[in-house]
C-alpha cells in the first residue's frame, strides 16, 4: 500500500528547494513533492511523527523538520483518503481487535467511538482542502458553460507560453555552487526568514520555557511548575504585570536562541491610532521593507491588540485560514489574554488547544463556496468592544511580506442598562448590518457576541459594513449582501460631478474568479453597473474599468518569490476562458508606500478622478473579483457562494465632504491612504498575469 501511495505522490513536481525547503504552508506541500520528507511520513500517516535519529540528508533545524512532517502528514492523509484508501491504519485496527470491549446494540463501545472519531476525522480532512485555489473554478460549473475541447487547447498553449518565458524556479534564482556558504546562496539569504518563521510557531516558545526561572513573584498561579511552557504560563496570568513579565522572558529567550525578533513595544499604539483619524485604515508592516517600519499607517498584528487600546478579556476571530499557535504568540507579544473563539474555514496547524480557546469550523452550504471573511471583535475589561476588518488570514505568511489592509473601529462603549436595543446605532447602520451578518451563521457560540454588539454604542463608527453570505437572496434581503449592498449604499450616498463617466473604476484584488466569456457578461452588466451608482441617479455612461493584478514580473521581483510562496490562487484553467481580461489589467506598483515587492493580498475598489487627485468612495474587503464573492443575479434572486466582509468609506460620513483627497490635503481633510501608485501602469506587450502553474512550469 505504501509503495502504491508513494507512486501517486511522485506525480507531483519536486520542490526546487529540495532538502533546503523551509516552507510550512499546506498549499505548498499539496502542490509540490518533497521525497526526503515523504519517505519519513508515508508509514506514519496516523499519530505522532517519529523523526529518525540519523537522516540521509542535511538537516540544520530539526524543529522545522518536525513541523514540515506534521503538515505533510495532513496533506498525504487527505490525498490517501480521497483515493478511497482506508482511513485508519493497520496498527490502530490491531489494537482495537486485541481488546475485548463491551457490546452495545450489536456494536462494541470501542467500535462506536471509533466510528465517531473516523467520521470527525474525515470531515476535518475535507475542511482542510485547499478551497481558495479551486473555489472559483468549481463555481464555474454553476455560473457558466464552455467548449471544453477548445479550452484544453488554450490551456496547453498558455502552458507552452509559460515555458517559453522561462519562469521556472531555476530561472528565478541563479543557482549557487554546493560549496558556497549558506549565507551567500538564495537559501542563506533566507536563513533569517527561516528563523523568523520558527519564531511564529508556538512550540518554539514552549521549548524556550523548559529552563526558565520559576520564581513565584513572576507568576500568580502556584500550580505552575518547572517545565511548564511559556504559552501555558502566559495563559495562567491574570494581570497585565504578570503577562508583561512572561512576554519579556519569551522575547529574551528567542533572541538568545538566535531568532530575529522585531516587535513593536506595547503601550504606544493608542497615539498612532488617534493620529489615523478619521480613516483608521492601516497597511501591514513589511518585514523586508524597513521603510514601512516607521510609517504612520503601518501596523503589526500585536499592535491591533495593544494594551493602550484597552485590556482584552475575550476575542472573536472570524477567518479563513488559521494557525492557532501563531495567533496565541501574537497575544503573548501584546501581553493580552488568549481567551478566544475562532470561526474558521481551514486550520493549518495541529497545536493542542487550551481550554480557553474554542474552535468552530464553518460548514458551507455547497462545496463551491469559501468562508473567506476576516473579522475580529475584541472585548475589553470595561465591557466595551472593538471591531477589526482586514484582508489577512491568521497565519505568519500573511503578516510578514504581503500587502494587507486593516480597518480598526473606535472603542465602542457599553450602552446604559436603560438603553433600548435600537440605541447606539451608527449613522451608517454598521451595527444593524454586523448583527445581521453574525445571525446568518446560526451558531450558538455567537450568541454572546451578538449580545455584545447589541449592547455596544456604535455611534462613532463612520463606515458602512458590506458582507456576503452564501445563498439565494430575494425579497427584502435582495440588496443586503454582496455587490447589491454596495450598489445600494452608493445609490443613496455617493456624490459625483457631471463628468462622472471620466472617473475610472479601479478594482484591485489577489485572485480572479470565472468572469464569463466577455467583458459585458458579468463585469459590465453587474459589477460596473452597480459600482457606478450615485445620488442623485442619472443616465450617465459607464466609467472606464481598470484592474490591478500582479503580473508574472511583479511576482518574480517580489519578496514572496524569494521564499517560493504566493497568495494569488489564479489558474491557467480559469484564465484560458477569459483572456480578454488582459486588456484591462494593470501591474502592482507601490513604490510610494514602499510595498512594491510586497505582493498584494489586499482587495480594494474605488473610482478615481481624471486628474488622479480625488476619490468619491473606497471599499476595503476580503472579496476578490469573483461571482462567488460578490454574487450574480439569476432570475429574481441574488446568488452568492462565499462568506466575505468589508467596509465602505463614504466622504459625507467620514469627513463631511463629497470626495477624499488622495494626493494632498484639502481644506483640512487628510489624504486618503491609497495602497498603490498613481498613475497606474498598464501591462506591457510581454506581460502576463501571475498564475499558479508558475510553480510547476
Amino acid at each position: 500500500m505504501a509503495t502504491s501511495f508513494m507512486n501517486n505522490v511522485s506525480v507531483k513536481k519536486q520542490c526546487p528547494y529540495m532538502e533546503k525547503c523551509y516552507r510550512k504552508n499546506p498549499i505548498h506541500f499539496n502542490e509540490m513533492s518533497h521525497p526526503h520528507l515523504e519517505k519519513i511520513v508515508v508509514n506514519q500517516l496516523e499519530g505522532e511523527i517519529r523523526v529518525p535519529e540519523e537522516l540521509n540528508f542535511e538537516c540544520s533545524d530539526r524543529c522545522l523538520l518536525k513541523d514540515q512532517l506534521k503538515i505533510l502528514q495532513i496533506v498525504l492523509r487527505k490525498n490517501r483518503n480521497s483515493d478511497g484508501s482506508s482511513s485508519s491504519n493497520i496498527a490502530s485496527k490491531s489494537k482495537i481487535n486485541a481488546e475485548s470491549p463491551k457490546v452495545t446494540n450489536g456494536k462494541t463501545v470501542s467500535e462506536t467511538l471509533k466510528d465517531k472519531v473516523e467520521k470527525h476525522k474525515q470531515l476535518t480532512i475535507q475542511r482542510r482542502e485547499n478551497k481558495l485555489k479551486n473555489m472559483d473554478e468549481e463555481a464555474e460549473a454553476l455560473f457558466m458553460s464552455s467548449n471544453e475541447k477548445d479550452n484544453q487547447r488554450k490551456v496547453s498553449k498558455m502552458k507552452e507560453e509559460l515555458d517559453n518565458l522561462k519562469i521556472t524556479e531555476k530561472s528565478m534564482h541563479k543557482s549557487s555552487s554546493q560549496d558556497k556558504k549558506r549565507d551567500s546562496s538564495i537559501f542563506g539569504d533566507n536563513d533569517k526568514e527561516r528563523k523568523k518563521s520558527k519564531l511564529n510557531h508556538t512550540r518554539q516558545v514552549q521549548e524556550c520555557g523548559q529552563d526558565t526561572n520559576n520564581s513565584s513573584e513572576n507568576m500568580e498561579s502556584s500550580s505552575v511548575s518547572k517545565g511548564t511552557s511559556l504559552i501555558e504560563r502566559f495563559e495562567l496570568c491574570n494581570s497585565i504585570k504578570s503577562r508583561s513579565e512572561v512576554r519579556e522572558r519569551a522575547i529574551k529567550m528567542m533572541k538568545q536562541q538566535g531568532f530575529e525578533v522585531s516587535v513593536v513595544e506595547p503601550g504606544n499604539f493608542g497615539m498612532k491610532y488617534a493620529l489615523s483619524a478619521p480613516y483608521h485604515l492601516f497597511l501591514t508592516r513589511i518585514q523586508k521593507s524597513k521603510e514601512t517600519y516607521n510609517q504612520q499607517f503601518s501596523i503589526t498584528f500585536p499592535e491591533i491588540l495593544d494594551i493602550s487600546l484597552g485590556e482584552i478579556v475575550k476575542s472573536l476571530h472570524i477567518n479563513f485560514m488559521v494557525d492557532v499557535g501563531w495567533l496565541c504568540l501574537q497575544y503573548l507579544l501584546a501581553g493580552q489574554r488568549t481567551d478566544m473563539s475562532i470561526l474558521f474555514g481551514t486550520r493549518v496547524d495541529e497545536e493542542k488547544l487550551s481550554l480557553n480557546i474554542t474552535m468552530i469550523p464553518v460548514w458551507m452550504p455547497t462545496k463551491f463556496g469559501c468562508h473567506h471573511t476576516k473579522v475580529m471583535i475584541l472585548k475589553y475589561k470595561d465591557d466595551g468592544i472593538r471591531v477589526v476588518v482586514s484582508t489577512a488570514n491568521l497565519y505568519s505568511d500573511d503578516w510578514e511580506n504581503r500587502t494587507q489592509g486593516v480597518w480598526i473601529s473606535p472603542h465602542l462603549p457599553l450602552l446604559a442598562e436603560s438603553a433600548n436595543p435600537s440605541d447606539g446605532e451608527s449613522p451608517t447602520g454598521f451595527k444593524r448590518d454586523l448583527e445581521r451578518y453574525l445571525h446568518k451563521y446560526e451558531q450558538p457560540a455567537l450568541t454572546e457576541w451578538i449580545s455584545a454588539v447589541k449592547r455596544a454604542n456604535f455611534s462613532s463608527v463612520n463606515v458602512f459594513f458590506v458582507a456576503s453570505v452564501p445563498g439565494r437572496h430575494t425579497g427584502v434581503e435582495y440588496d443586503y449582501w454582496g455587490y447589491r449592498k454596495l450598489g445600494h449604499v452608493l445609490s443613496k450616498h455617493a456624490k459625483l460631478p457631471p463628468d462622472a463617466p471620466q472617473w475610472t473604476l479601479v478594482v484591485q484584488s489577489s485572485s480572479i474568479g470565472s468572469l464569463g466569456p466577455n467583458y459585458e457578461s458579468w463585469i459590465q452588466k453587474e459589477i460596473i453597473s452597480s459600482m457606478s451608482k450615485e445620488n442623485p441617479p442619472g443616465l450617465k455612461s459607464c466609467p472606464n474599468f481598470r484592474f490591478i493584478y500582479p503580473s508574472l514580473n511583479n511576482y518574480k521581483q517580489s519578496f514572496d518569490c524569494q521564499v517560493g510562496s504566493c497568495c494569488l490562487p489564479y489558474s491557467i484553467q480559469t484564465h484560458s476562458k477569459q483572456e480578454w481580461v488582459e486588456s484591462y489589467m494593470y501591474q502592482w506598483k507601490a513604490t510610494r508606500t514602499a510595498r512594491d515587492k510586497a505582493i498584494p493580498h489586499i482587495k480594494t475598489y474605488t473610482r478615481i478622478s481624471p486628474n488622479l487627485e480625488k476619490i468619491p468612495w473606497f471599499v476595503l474587503t476580503s472579496a476578490n473579483l469573483s461571482k462567488a464573492a460578490w454574487g450574480m443575479v439569476r432570475k429574481d434572486s441574488h446568488h452568492i457562494l462565499n462568506y466575505e466582509a468589508g467596509v465602505i468609506f463614504i466622504p459625507h460620513f467620514v469627513t463631511g465632504s463629497t470626495t477624499f483627497p488622495i494626493k494632498k490635503e484639502e481644506a483640512g481633510v487628510p489624504v486618503f491612504p491609497i495602497p498603490y501608485d498613481l498613475p497606474l501602469t498598464r501591462y506591457g506587450s510581454g506581460d502576463k498575469p501571475f498564475v499558479t502553474e508558475f510553480f510547476s512550469s
